[in-house]
Order: C-alpha cells, then sequence, then structure tokens
C-alpha cells in the first residue's frame, strides 16, 4: 500500500469527525508520512497499522480529550469555585436565619397553644358562669319574675358561649395538629429528596 492510498483509506474513516478536528488529523498523518520521508512509508504504514486501525485510534484519543476538557472545564471550575466562596459567606448569615426560623416556629406552637388553652379556660369559666347564674336565677323568681327571666337568659347566654368557646378550642387543637403533622411530612419528604 502507498501512502496516497493509506490517505484516501483514511480519509473515508475520518470524515465522520468534525470538520475542523478532521483537517487537523489529516494534516497529522500528512506532516506524519512527510518527515518520515518516501524511503520510510512502508515502515509508517506498519508503526500506524491499517487506516481503520489508525482512524479508530484517533477517534477513541480525540473523543477521550473532549470527555476530560468536558469535565474540567475553566467555567464549570468557576462554577463550583463561586459556591464554595458563597457557602463561605453566607455561614455567617445561614446560622442565625436558621435559628430565627426555629425561633418563629417555636412562638408560633407556643401562641397556637396559648390561644387553645385560653379557649378553653374562657369555655371552662363560662359554663361555670351559666351553672351559677342559674342557681341565682331561681332565687330571683321571689322578687320578679321579669329580672329572674333575664337572669335566665344571661345563663343561657352563658351556657351557649361556653360550647362555642370550647368547640373553638377543640377545632384550633385538630388544625394545629394537623398543621403540626403536615409540616412534619413536607419536611420528612423534603429530607427524602435531599
Amino acid at each position: 500500500m502507498t501512502r496516497t492510498e493509506y490517505l484516501v483509506q483514511l480519509e473515508r474513516h475520518l470524515k465522520k469527525l468534525p470538520q475542523a478536528d478532521y483537517e487537523e488529523a489529516m494534516d497529522y498523518f500528512t506532516e506524519y508520512f512527510d518527515e518520515a520521508g518516501p524511503e520510510n512509508e512502508a515502515q509508517v504504514i506498519a508503526e500506524l497499522g491499517t487506516p481503520k486501525e489508525a482512524a479508530r485510534e484517533l477517534i477513541t484519543r480525540l473523543l477521550n480529550e473532549k470527555t476530560i476538557d468536558q469535565e474540567a472545564t475553566p467555567r464549570t471550575q468557576a462554577t463550583w469555585i463561586w459556591i464554595a466562596i458563597l457557602a463561605v459567606f453566607a455561614s455567617p448569615i445561614a446560622f442565625p436565619l436558621a435559628i430565627l426560623f426555629l425561633a418563629l416556629l417555636f412562638t408560633v406552637v407556643l401562641l397556637s397553644f396559648a390561644l387553645i388553652l385560653s379557649l378553653l379556660a374562657m369555655g371552662v369559666a363560662l359554663l361555670l358562669s351559666s351553672v351559677s347564674v342559674f342557681v341565682d336565677s331561681i332565687s330571683y323568681f321571689a322578687i320578679s319574675s321579669s329580672v329572674a327571666t333575664f337572669v335566665t337568659g344571661m345563663g343561657l347566654l352563658a351556657f351557649g358561649l361556653a360550647i362555642l368557646a370550647i368547640l373553638a378550642s377543640i377545632e384550633s387543637t385538630r388544625a394545629c395538629g394537623n398543621g403540626i403533622v403536615s409540616l412534619t411530612r413536607w419536611a420528612v419528604n423534603k429530607g427524602r429528596k435531599s
């Protein structure tokens, strides 16, 4: 096989490459043959192997170089450097923000608990006062029936408000419990995705 035949077959195998890589490869092989001289063509062909083998080796080498170049591009390295710098600068801010978030969460829980307890205490107080007003209304029947009716109405109003306050505390407890369960599920799902 002559140099010309070798380069023609090699050219056919290297046509798959991008234009710039193809031209660079053909220039390389042409120069390789030129440097060896016409008397050493057979030796160069023996060193390179068949045109198909030489093309396969060149394509493999180019792919490896491109893969390595893509993995360690300056842009990727710069991105990692910026992320590291931001992490260093953000850490003094992130820790206090996390404490602030936890403090706010704790405050919301405490306020919810205080609301529930105050509604329950109001319900119990109204219930006890309604019983007291009912007992007093019996004694007012001896004085005046209109006063006794008014006091009995006030007792019924206190009793109704007591029931509403107790039901409100029960519903508030249920809503807070559902909120805590939802928040816990969200945190667990977020933790699994990370």
